[in-house]
């Protein structure tokens, strides 16, 4: 058994979890907190923090250069963080000193993390968005297709408030970290195309903690499309991340600040998020078993009504 399923060589593809799996990994999180210093020094040149010469010079490599995660590792373990390895090996690959000593101005290593962090939640908020928006599609025809649709109709209804709710869980949780200048942190939330929470929330953590919370109620909800009983791979595997999702959610206590609340996110957060992933697409995959399957017969009656209307909710007609 290995640490997590996720990235076993035997359980990977039982336990899938699709494009969010790219989002958490070494080379996208340098990625991304490349882009975030670049974007820094972008609107610290536009403020007249630091010479505009210097600004695009970093921008411009920030788009360009690759930094192995490997090289960042002995580093990071004497800093508890990879930020400042990060910046020595980006400041050694400008081979441009005079601009490269610019870098992280007026700016903590934890801003560069939980930027960082947002801009790989937003994509995988917007990966969650799609397959959800899709998986309706499919159960809304297997509503109104006599294929189990008690299932579809009682999983769909329990899934519509968690599609409607990502809007202004995007705009509530996805923010920009930058202590402070409040100039500054709004010009690099606008940069980022992140919200600007007006505060620092470096050590409270509740947007992470928002979208651990809606991460862990989708895949709950995901696992009602399940038949009473029923077996079969894409039925036990959202049955066992079920299960997964609740023990990586109370890992999230409401009161947890600070360090203790970070490396919570380190341990969990990912877990949780490529557990939707994975659930997302064994519930697509079950939804399309159905469809392949022989109408059910009468069975229990749905009152035509509600059937049209969520219906027309999960496909937005």
């Amino acid at each position: 058994m290995t640490a997590t399923p996720f990235d076993s060589a035997h359980l990977h593809k039982l336990f899938a979890a699709g494009e969010i799996g790219k989002l958490f990994s070494d080379s996208a999180e340098i990625r991304a907190m490349m882009i975030v210093l670049g974007t820094l020094a972008k609107v610290q040149g536009a403020a007249g923090v630091i010479p505009e010469t210097a600004a695009k010079a970093i921008h411009r490599a920030s788009l360009e250069l690759q930094v192995d995660p490997r090289g960042l590792a002995e580093q990071a373990a004497r800093d508890g963080s990879p930020v400042p390895a990060l910046v020595e090996a980006f400041a050694s690959l400008m081979q441009a000193p005079e601009y490269a000593r610019y870098l992280l101005q007026d700016a903590r290593p934890q801003d560069i993390e939980d930027s960082a962090l947002m801009l790989r939640l937003r994509q995988a908020l917007t990966l969650c968005g799609d397959e959800l928006d899709s998986l309706l599609d499919q159960l809304a025809a297997l509503a109104g297709s006599g294929r189990q649709p008690c299932a579809a109709l009682s999983c769909g209804r329990s899934l519509l408030p968690l599609r409607d709710a990502l809007p202004e869980l995007r705009g509530r949780a996805l923010c920009v970290s930058l202590g402070g200048d409040t100039a500054l942190r709004a010009a690099l939330a606008e940069a980022l195309n992140l919200a600007d929470p007006g505060r620092d929330w470096s050590e409270e953590r509740s947007g992470p903690r928002a979208i651990a919370d809606w991460a862990a109620q989708l895949t709950q909800a995901l696992a009602l499309i399940r038949a009473p009983g029923e077996t079969g791979t894409e039925a036990a595997a959202l049955a066992s991340l079920w299960v997964h999702s609740s023990a990586m959610r109370s890992m999230f206590p409401s009161a947890q600040c600070g360090a203790a609340a970070r490396f919570t996110e380190w341990l969990a957060l990912p877990q949780l998020m490529l557990g939707t992933g994975a659930a997302l697409k064994h519930a697509r995959a079950l939804a399309e078993e159905r469809m392949q399957r022989a109408p059910t017969g009468p069975g229990k009656t749905l009152e035509p009504e509600a059937l049209e209307r969520f219906i027309a909710a999960a496909t937005r007609g």
